[in-house]
Formats: structure tokens, C-alpha cells, sequence
């Protein structure tokens, strides 16, 4: 999802990001906010099942909790997907380059830190079964 979006005279990449404020979140449509807040939330639970993953320490553990982890990441996935073409209509009809560059930017972070949970949960499986990346 680091697809190249032009927004001014910077490109700016969807899946890189910075701190923005939730302020930046409440200046979208509210379906797009909706969107961003799902995802938000599921990142959140995401964070939850993988300090369940991470504490396993068996096989049989990683058999227990990892298919709690595989249903939150696919939900996230999809959610991810249907953001992405929001931001795109927000971007096209929004008039404040700045204001769509901070919205990809909030959205960006959540993203990137489902991304770095996955990480870890896939990590922590190679680990458990002893395969190599």
C-alpha cells in the first residue's frame, strides 16, 4: 500500500507517515472518519492478539492464539482497502492540500503500526517453528 499520491509539489506516499492531530481526522467527511476510526480500532486489537502471540512460547500456544491474530489482520486488510479509496475521493474533492496531506498522514500511522504488529507476529511464528525469513 505505498502506492504515489501527488498533493501539491511533494509526493507523498500512502504508508509513510508522521504525527498528526485528531483534528486533522474530524476535518474528512464523516464517512471517511467512520473508516479511519474502524481501522483504528482494529489496529488496536491487532496490538492486543499479538502480545497474546508474542507471550506464547509453544508450538501448541501459537496454535492456540494465532487464529484470533490471522482474522484481526484480513478484517484490517479489507478496512485498509475501503480507506484508501475514501482518502481518494476526500483528496479529490477537498480543497486544502495541507489538510488531505495531514489526513494521509493520520491515516498512515495506523497502518504502519498494523503493519509493525503483523511484523512481529510473523516474526515471533518463524521463531516458535524454526523457519528462516
Amino acid at each position: 500500500m505505498a502506492e504515489t499520491k501527488e498533493i501539491g509539489e511533494k509526493a507523498v506516499k500512502f504508508g509513510k507517515t508522521q504525527d498528526v492531530s485528531l483534528k486533522t481526522i474530524e476535518k474528512a467527511p464523516k464517512d471517511t472518519q467512520q473508516k479511519y476510526h474502524a481501522i483504528s480500532s482494529k489496529g488496536e486489537s491487532l496490538k492486543i492478539v499479538e502480545a497474546d502471540v508474542l507471550s506464547s512460547s509453544t508450538k501448541d500456544d501459537i496454535k492456540t492464539q494465532l487464529p484470533k491474530a490471522i482474522v484481526v489482520k484480513k478484517n484490517l486488510k479489507k478496512d485498509v482497502e475501503i480507506l484508501y479509496a475514501s482518502f481518494k475521493k476526500f483528496k479529490e474533492t477537498h480543497s486544502n492540500a495541507e489538510e488531505i496531506k495531514e489526513f494521509k498522514m493520520a491515516c498512515d500511522k495506523v497502518i504502519l503500526a498494523a503493519q509493525k504488529s503483523h511484523t512481529e507476529i510473523k516474526e515471533k511464528v518463524y521463531t516458535i517453528y524454526d523457519k528462516k525469513k
